[in-house]
């Protein structure tokens, strides 16, 4: 008797995600050519705050930036003694030597001189120790299609395959929380299920492009009062910042062929919350681009702490349903945290292959629902100094307070690592290599 009344609570409380809502101010970031290493998010007004990030590199001691701006900037302090130089007292060049023992994340403020309230910190020229990383000539090269991903490699044996990057217009200007841009995310993919004798698909999950013919997403977005749904009734819908707008010019259409669901899937937990959808090849573009997937790897615990993004569509902060993609970033909890929170609710969930994300009860930026199936996505730093986006985890479950049908925000998110799985994902994603390349 104790283990039923158990059992029911615990499926009243714990839900499958359907709609984001998104609370906070929107956030604009500015990362110049893509890079890792620097980027510059909008605080307030004309107020712009850089980061530097020398965690990246182990060998560094000190430091000599030189940054041309396209507008004149007023610097207005840093994290630690630093020493700004004004060149030839232009504001528009400045070089920056940090003082002591570097820091981790090293910040400074700036504003923008004569701004007219919508400008950005646009950077036309960086450098550290001399070496250029990023100029109007490396801004030139840097589009989508200028990646080969056909061509061989270590000896024509493998196949490279470029993933998780975006094009430069979509790398450099990033928002979240608010709208995004067709483009931004362009490995998100819409999935619509047709009610049978409908030719009309209804929004029911999101999913990630991870290679041109295979869509992940969450396994229990395919079934419908509990029957597994027909692939010729799926949709999948790419390169679009609204699902519903038929004349957006990066929008392409898919119809699945075949659902691969992971054998070890069980609607109740999250440990294999997972399926591939097969479809008819993508064509890559600046608004469709494949997502980088994370492993293989079963130690998750240095995921703890880190900041990530979650991407989708749905409902808006005021529950109204909403056909515009949104994006939010979130911060992943170790295992304790959120069973500390609600051991009934998190304790069955929560295993090596399964995390859970949020920045807790009392935060007003909790993301309120997320898009179940969509992935939680992290940046890594590649040799080119680029940022590359890799695929982490897939929404599975979301805690919902009794009496109520929706995600609850003081709730944690509970996604399925897709590590652990890493072999099965790529043995039926119709990837021919061993690992994710970017040259």
């Amino acid at each position: 008797m104790c283990i039923y009344l158990y059992y029911v609570f615990f499926l009243y409380l714990i839900g499958n995600v359907n709609t984001m809502s998104l609370y906070g101010p929107a956030l604009t970031r500015y990362n110049p050519c893509g890079l890792g290493i620097i980027y510059f998010d909008n605080v307030k007004g004309f107020d712009w705050r850089a980061v530097v990030d020398f965690g990246l590199y182990n060998n560094l001691e000190k430091v000599e930036m030189e940054v041309y701006f396209e507008k004149e900037i007023k610097i207005n302090k840093a994290s630690q003694n630093t020493t700004f130089v004004v060149v030839r007292n232009n504001w528009h060049h400045i070089i920056i030597r940090p003082i002591g023992p570097l820091q981790e994340r090293f910040t400074f403020d700036l504003n923008i001189r004569n701004s007219s309230g919508n400008d950005v910190p646009v950077v036309t020229m960086f450098s550290i120790n001399k070496v250029i990383l990023c100029n109007d000539e490396i801004k030139a090269r840097q589009k989508t299609s200028s990646y080969d991903i056909t061509h061989k490699y270590n000896g024509g044996k493998k196949y490279a395959h470029v993933c998780g990057r975006r094009s430069l217009e979509n790398t450099e200007l990033t928002s979240v929380r608010t709208e995004a841009k067709a483009g931004d995310w362009p490995w998100h993919v819409a999935i619509l299920i047709r009610q049978p004798k409908s030719v009309v698909g209804v929004y029911n999950c999101g999913g990630t492009i991870i290679s041109r013919r295979a869509v992940l997403t969450a396994g229990h977005c395919l079934f419908m009062n509990g029957s597994l749904v027909e692939a010729n009734n799926i949709v999948v819908i790419a390169g679009v910042n609204n699902h519903k707008d038929l004349t957006q010019i990066g929008r392409q259409e898919r119809l699945v062929q075949k659902i691969i669901l992971h054998p070890s899937y069980t609607y109740t937990y999250s440990t294999s919350d997972l399926a591939i959808l097969k479809v008819f090849t993508w064509t890559f573009t600046d608004y469709v681009q494949p997502l980088c997937i994370w492993g293989p790897v079963y130690e998750k615990t240095k995921l703890f702490g880190k900041e990530a993004i979650m991407v989708g569509f749905g409902a808006t902060e005021k529950n109204v349903q909403s056909d515009i993609l949104r994006a939010a970033n979130t911060i992943v909890q170790n295992d304790t945290t959120c069973i500390n929170f609600d051991a009934d609710v998190y304790r069955p969930l929560l295993n090596e292959f399964t995390f859970c994300t949020g920045y807790g009860p009392e935060s007003a930026v909790n993301p309120r629902n997320g898009d179940s199936g969509g992935g939680l996505i992290v940046r890594a730093i590649q040799t080119d100094h680029k940022v590359t986006w890799y695929l982490r985890g897939v929404l599975s479950k979301c805690g919902i307070s009794p009496g109520h049908t929706e995600c609850d925000p003081t709730y944690y998110m509970v996604y399925t690592d897709v590590g652990p799985h890493y072999g099965w994902i790529y043995h039926h994603s119709g990837l021919h290599y061993l690992m994710n390349v970017v040259e």
